[in-house]
């Protein structure tokens, strides 16, 4: 082999691997930013005005998404951590379904910061909840849960204007987490 043909060899070969590294990094970035199942999120986009939490919902678009926790911060659309903005900006609403195992029995406190209203259920069991629209507001109490696994269900609607919700909890004596991420006494189980 001469050394011009050797020359175009090592730049075919070169090209190739920056190719191949190129593709396998975009594969890696895609899949390591994808939130774990802790949290499914369906989004129903509403082909009518939605003004109260429990307005007739007209189906335009249903989407599903896995959260790790619940974070869509204030905003004029619908943004999450992992995905960033969605593309929801109006007449919606979100049902959040998770599983979480508490440790020990113990109180537990919910905060939600929402606008606009929403219903916090765990075991079926209605917590709290705003039943219309609201600038971005605080509402929290107090549930006592047994030792064991238990099921949490969250509805929120948006109407207009800003959006976001935002969920925590504590326990007792300890620290605020985001709801969807574990604390040693509150584990949130991965669907």
């Amino acid at each position: 082999m001469s050394i011009g043909n050797f020359a175009r060899f090592d730049k075919r070969y070169g090209l190739l691997l920056f190719a191949i590294g190129l593709w396998v990094w975009m594969g890696y970035s895609i899949t390591s930013h994808s939130a774990k199942k802790i949290i499914k999120a369906t989004i129903v986009q509403s082909a009518k005005l939605i003004r109260y939490l429990d307005d007739k919902i007209y189906p335009r678009k249903k989407e599903i998404l896995w959260i790790d926790r619940l974070y869509f911060p204030n905003a004029n659309e619908l943004k999450h951590p992992t995905y960033g903005y969605l593309g929801y900006r109006r007449d919606f609403v979100i049902y959040f379904d998770a599983d979480f195992v508490v440790k020990q029995a113990q109180k537990v406190k919910f905060v939600i910061y929402s606008d606009d209203g929403f219903r916090l259920k765990i075991d079926g069991k209605t917590i709290m909840q705003y039943l219309k629209d609201r600038p971005f507001g605080k509402s929290e109490a107090t549930i006592y849960l047994a030792k064991g696994k238990h099921r949490l269900h969250i509805k929120y609607f948006q109407g207009f204007g800003q959006l976001g919700i935002v969920g925590y909890y504590q326990v007792q004596n300890g620290k605020k987490h985001l709801i969807g991420s574990s604390s040693a006494t509150l584990e949130f189980v991965e669907q």
